[in-house]
C-alpha cells in the first residue's frame, strides 16, 4: 500500500547555459545566483495521499500528482531577462487541472511555422494532471541578441514537470509508469554554409526525461534515469581561409541504446534544417520497491534553444504546448507484484547505484550540482 508522506519535496532548479534541467530531492530549496543562464525554479512538492490494495494482480495508481509549467529567457553574458513558474500541488485527473505559461519575448519573432497566431518569439509550457502536456520555444533575431553586447547569446527555455513521491508498505513489486511521449521537433533558422571565423553557434533541443530515486529504510538509495530527445547544433570545420558551417544533430538517449528504435526524420533543408522524432508510448519500469521504500519520480518535457541573432534563430517543441487534449491516460502508474514483473524489453529505465552515471550526467549538465538530502551527490 501507499501512505501519505508529509514534508518531502521534489525541487526543480534552473540550469544554465544550453543545458537546463535539475530534478533533485531536497528538504529546502538552495538556489544560487549565476552569471550564466539559470532558472530559479519554485519548489514542486511531491505529496500524495493514495491507498492501493495489493492483490495478486496489478494495482493502478489513480491518486494525485504535482505539476508545474516553467519558462525562462536569458542572455549570456547578462543574466536572466524573465522567468516564471506555475506549480499545482496535489492535482487529480478528475477534475482535470492545468498549469500553463506563455512568455512572449520583446526580441525576435516566431518563424517556426507553428503557432502562427503568435508573431513574437515565445516560450510556452503546458502540464495537465492526466499527464498531457507540451513545451515549445521559437526565436529568430534579425539584429543583435542584446543592445549592449553584439557577441551575446540569447536563450529561451520551456519546461513542463510532473512529480510524485510516496511511502510504500506493500509486498515487493515493480513500479510501472506508462508514458505517451509526444512528437519532438527541433530546427535551426538561417544556417550559413560558411563563416569567416569561429563564432557562437545556434542550438535547439527537445527531450523527455524521467528521474527516479528509491530511498530504502536503511538510508541507501537507488537512482535511475530515462532520457529520449534530440539536439541540433552547428558544427564548424576549418576549410581553407574560412570556416565550413553545417548543421548536425544528436539523439539523446538513456539507456543507450534505447529498448525501442527512435524514428528520426529530416526536412531536407540545409539552410533551415529541422529534425523530428516520432512519438512513442510504452511502459517504463521504475524498479522494484520493497516495504518501507520511498519512491520519488519526476517526469519532464523540455524545449530550449540559443541564438546569437543576425538573421538566425531556432525552434524546439515537445508536443504542442497550446493544443486541447482529448481523453486521458497519458501518464499512469501501476504497481505490479514481483511475480508478475514485466519482460525486460518493456523496461526502458535501468536503475543504477549512487555514483557512476549520475556523476557523469550531472557533471555535463549542471552548472551548480546540488547535494541530495541524504548526503549523496
Amino acid at each position: 500500500m501507499r501512505r501519505f508522506l508529509p514534508g518531502l519535496r521534489v525541487y526543480c532548479q534552473g540550469l544554465a547555459h544550453r543545458h537546463f534541467r535539475v530534478h533533485e530531492l531536497q528538504t529546502a530549496p538552495d538556489v544560487q545566483g549565476d552569471k550564466k543562464m539559470t532558472m530559479k525554479g519554485n519548489a514542486f512538492a511531491a505529496l500524495t495521499a493514495a491507498l492501493i490494495s495489493m492483490f495478486s494482480s496489478a494495482s493502478l495508481y489513480a491518486g494525485t500528482v504535482d505539476l508545474s509549467a516553467n519558462v525562462i529567457e536569458s542572455i549570456v553574458p547578462g543574466g536572466t531577462v524573465f522567468h516564471d513558474s506555475k506549480p499545482i500541488f496535489g492535482a487529480s485527473e478528475n477534475p482535470l487541472q492545468t498549469s500553463e505559461l506563455l512568455h512572449i519575448s520583446d526580441t525576435g519573432v516566431n518563424a517556426s511555422g507553428r503557432s502562427t497566431n503568435i508573431s513574437g518569439a515565445f516560450a510556452s509550457s503546458l502540464a495537465e494532471s492526466d499527464g498531457f502536456g507540451g513545451a515549445g520555444v521559437s526565436q529568430l533575431i534579425f539584429g543583435p541578441p542584446s543592445d549592449s553586447n553584439q557577441d551575446a547569446v540569447r536563450q529561451l527555455v520551456a519546461q513542463s514537470l510532473w512529480t510524485h513521491t510516496f511511502l510504500y508498505d506493500g509486498p515487493a513489486a515493480h513500479d510501472i509508469l506508462h508514458l505517451d511521449i509526444p512528437t519532438l521537433q527541433v530546427g535551426l533558422l538561417g544556417v550559413p554554409p560558411r563563416r569567416t571565423g569561429l563564432s557562437a553557434t545556434e542550438t535547439a533541443e527537445a527531450r523527455a526525461e524521467v528521474d527516479t530515486v528509491i530511498t530504502h529504510p536503511d538510508g541507501s538509495m537507488t537512482q535511475g534515469i530515462f532520457e529520449y530527445g534530440v539536439r541540433e547544433f552547428e558544427r564548424q570545420i576549418p576549410s581553407g581561409s574560412d570556416i565550413l558551417n553545417v548543421a548536425d544533430k544528436q539523439i539523446l538517449e538513456h539507456p543507450n541504446p534505447l529498448l525501442f528504435t527512435p524514428i528520426l526524420t529530416f526536412n531536407g533543408d540545409d539552410f533551415n534544417p529541422s529534425y523530428t522524432l516520432s512519438p512513442v508510448a510504452f511502459d517504463l519500469d521504475l524498479g522494484v520497491i520493497q516495504p518501507g521504500d520511498i519512491m520519488s519520480w519526476v517526469y519532464t518535457l523540455t524545449a530550449q534553444g540559443t541564438t546569437h541573432g543576425f538573421e538566425r534563430g531556432y525552434f524546439a517543441f515537445v508536443g504542442d504546448p497550446f493544443s486541447e487534449q482529448v481523453g486521458g491516460g497519458h501518464l499512469t502508474e501501476t504497481i505490479v507484484p514481483s511475480d508478475a514483473a514485466p519482460e525486460p524489453k518493456t523496461s526502458a529505465l535501468v536503475l543504477l547505484g549512487f555514483a557512476g552515471l549520475l556523476v557523469r550526467r550531472w557533471r555535463s549538465k549542471l552548472i551548480h550540482p546540488q547535494s541530495h538530502p541524504c548526503g549523496a551527490q
